[in-house]
């Protein structure tokens, strides 16, 4: 380890890599400032590197190893918390031993499926679920205060019992165990909840309600609890709300990217019978929906292809263009977006995503599709409760309600003249 490679370490958050004089990496830790992380395993006399007495026997082992490092800045330590995880998770460094068990980050699930649904915490999404995370953090306050506003079933054991539990004397349980509530009935709960889980600017005005009321009510320590809910939904939310820092990582992984991307375009076509022909595109910027920069399009093409290409082209001349292209539509999408960009001299990555078919029929489904990710050269098959592919699915969506809400807008107006 040569002392001038010490030198000049950035003091930004990241992760570092430890190498031996074999290229075998043997330790990557993240750090909020790598200067200082990355100094504190060193000591260095007259030139010579040598481990830090300070540590750890086994730190100081692994320290005489090393013949090189490696840094990564990130935009957080909240990111670097994050590619950590990942590289100790595909690389498997040596020294790693806390983080090698290929231990997850958390995700909250539920299945849809079941007449009662009932949220869980998991460490993987599972097959055929709803899958909300990972969660870096705050996960199961996230899970008690959804929990503690809407009376579902807390747990799959309550759900064999044939009695009311503790829950329901709690008023957090409508106790359909011994048949309280149907099925009809408890399904508006499950939708409440979900919209508190995906927005969670709702979930922190609720539990701050609460506190509120409770705090008027003098049950001050009722109320200290919703306190301590509230600051974790709202700690999550400031590091989670910008997905470059979760879902960027992911995709830039998934898609072979060179950087996560941080402003997404989503488009979509919308006609019936070559009449009212519109596309639309949505943007999703920085870890939410960037309405003020959604456009609609006004399209003369006679079929998708060639209205796809018209929109396309028109947003490639308004400029400012994003880190990533999403279309509706499979490899043939993909190429033309491609060859467009092309032509014009422009690049942008792009991928295309293909509803999943079923009897030559694109399935439609809450967390159970497994559509088709394209790019021009490659394909990605991924399991309908991947939280990436949900994530792309969602992105669609949005694009597709856009501009369907565009065409029906113009139908009418063709039909009142």
């Amino acid at each position: 380890m040569q002392a001038q490679s010490l030198s000049n370490l950035p003091t930004t958050s990241g992760v570092y890599l430890y190498f031996d004089a074999k290229d075998d990496l043997l330790y990557v830790g993240k750090a909020k400032n790598l200067q200082k992380r990355v100094l504190s395993y060193f000591r260095v006399l007259d030139g010579q590197v040598m481990p830090n007495s300070k540590n750890s026997v086994r730190i100081q082992r692994m320290v005489s190893q090393i013949a090189y490092l490696q840094v990564q800045t990130t935009h957080s330590e909240e990111e670097a918390l994050l590619l950590e995880n990942k590289l100790i998770k595909t690389k498997q460094p040596k020294y790693n031993i806390l983080l090698k068990d290929s231990k997850t980050y958390p995700y909250i699930c539920i299945d849809l499926r079941k007449p009662y649904p009932t949220l869980e915490r998991t460490r993987e999404p599972l097959e055929g679920h709803k899958c909300f995370g990972p969660f870096s953090l705050a996960s199961l306050e996230l899970l008690e205060s959804v929990q503690s506003l809407i009376p579902l079933v807390q747990s799959k054991s309550c759900l064999k019992g044939k009695k009311p539990c503790i829950f329901h004397q709690m008023g957090r349980c409508l106790a359909p165990c011994s048949g309280k509530v149907s099925p009809q009935d408890y399904a508006p709960l499950v939708k409440e909840a979900l919209d508190l889980l995906e927005h969670k600017d709702k979930l922190c005005a609720r539990l701050k309600e609460r506190m509120r009321i409770l705090a008027t009510q003098e049950r001050f320590e009722e109320a200290a609890i919703f306190r301590d809910y509230l600051q974790a939904v709202q700690t999550l939310l400031k590091r989670t709300e910008q997905p470059e820092v979760q879902m960027g990582l992911a995709l830039q992984e998934l898609l072979e990217l060179s950087k996560p991307p941080k402003r997404i375009e989503v488009f979509d076509v919308s006609h019936h019978a070559q009449s009212a022909c519109v596309g639309g595109m949505v943007v999703w910027s920085r870890g939410k929906w960037l309405k003020s920069a959604y456009r609609r399009y006004s399209l003369a093409g006679t079929d998708e292809y060639a209205q796809m290409h018209e929109m396309l082209e028109r947003r490639i001349k308004q400029g400012g263009l994003p880190d990533l292209w999403l279309l509706d539509g499979g490899r043939a999408q993909a190429l033309l977006a491609t060859q467009i960009l092309e032509s014009l001299g422009v690049s942008v990555a792009v991928i295309a995503l293909a509803k999943e078919k079923a009897h030559k029929r694109a399935k439609r489904g809450g967390g159970d599709v497994a559509d088709v990710i394209y790019s021009v050269s490659q394909t990605w098959k991924l399991k309908a409760q991947d939280v990436r592919l949900q994530f792309l699915q969602n992105l669609r969506d949005e694009a597709h309600r856009f501009a369907l809400a565009y065409h029906r807008l113009k139908k009418r107006k063709a039909f009142l003249g």
